[in-house]
């Protein structure tokens, strides 16, 4: 059994008092993060009710709803008579990273930076090596995209694997996997965009279809400066709504993300 956080030895307690009106939100935050950095990782077991509430300064109310959700999402496992423990199911990674994409903001440049290195050069490679079963295939999410503009779960899913058959026409199998490592949490990104806003989400998903035919239309004319400038603007715009819609902030030329 992994040794629980309290007794490695370590010297900074990683718990923190809530000050937030919500506090069971304030804690799920806490624990996300704490997950998503390696600090509680698989099998570690949590402190026991009476801890948390200390060091959260909370009660223990407020405790019980906070790990509901948790469990509920499988980043948690209660065992009678044991505790709680972080799920040592490997899926636990993944829902921590998606989790922790909507809540820390330096883990969302990071993807927003890294998008932009990774697609804007695969859609230029994609455009001077594509196949036709690769444009057909790009082609087919596209058209796919339009017939679900108002089922945001399939839309979404369309917009996600258009990224990554374009990864794919590269012919160029490292990039394809680097693009495919990072593929819940673009999934994440895009889901998010459209949930945080449900008032916008038909205008946001007709918006982001004519992007994709944009890109589209650049892969088919193998305008590979073309395709890599249009992927640009796409990004451009999804970055720019996502920080928007989650209050990140604008930053200066030199943050990352910016411009992306």
């Amino acid at each position: 059994m992994a040794t629980p956080p309290e007794a490695a030895g370590a010297t900074a307690d990683p718990f923190r008092h809530v000050v937030r009106e919500t506090v069971s939100d304030a804690i799920v935050d806490q624990l996300v993060r704490l997950i998503a950095d390696g600090t509680l990782k698989p099998g570690d077991r949590l402190p026991s009710e009476r801890d948390l509430c200390k060091r959260f300064g909370v009660g223990r109310t407020s405790v019980r709803e906070a790990l509901k959700p948790l469990i509920a999402m499988g980043m948690l496992e209660g065992r009678v008579g044991s505790g709680t423990f972080v799920a040592s199911d490997q899926q636990y990674l993944q829902r921590a990273l998606e989790w922790g994409l909507l809540l820390d903001p330096e883990g969302k440049e990071d993807l927003v930076e890294t998008r932009h290195m990774l697609e804007t050069n695969a859609a230029h490679w994609a455009a001077r090596r594509a196949g036709a079963d690769n444009l057909a295939a790009i082609a087919a999410t596209v058209e796919g995209m339009r017939a679900t503009l108002d089922d945001r779960e399939r839309f979404q899913t369309y917009d996600a694997d258009f990224h990554f058959e374009i990864a794919r026409a590269t012919q160029n199998q490292i990039l394809y996997r680097l693009v495919n490592l990072i593929r819940r949490q673009v999934q994440a990104w895009i889901g998010g965009r459209l949930t945080l806003s449900p008032d916008r989400a038909g205008e946001l998903a007709r918006i982001s279809l004519a992007q994709h035919e944009e890109i589209l239309a650049a892969l088919r004319a193998r305008d590979a400066d073309g395709a890599r400038a249009a992927m640009d603007r796409h990004i451009r715009t999804a970055s720019a709504d996502l920080r928007a819609l989650m209050g990140g902030a604008a930053g200066s030329s030199d943050n990352k993300g910016e411009g992306v």
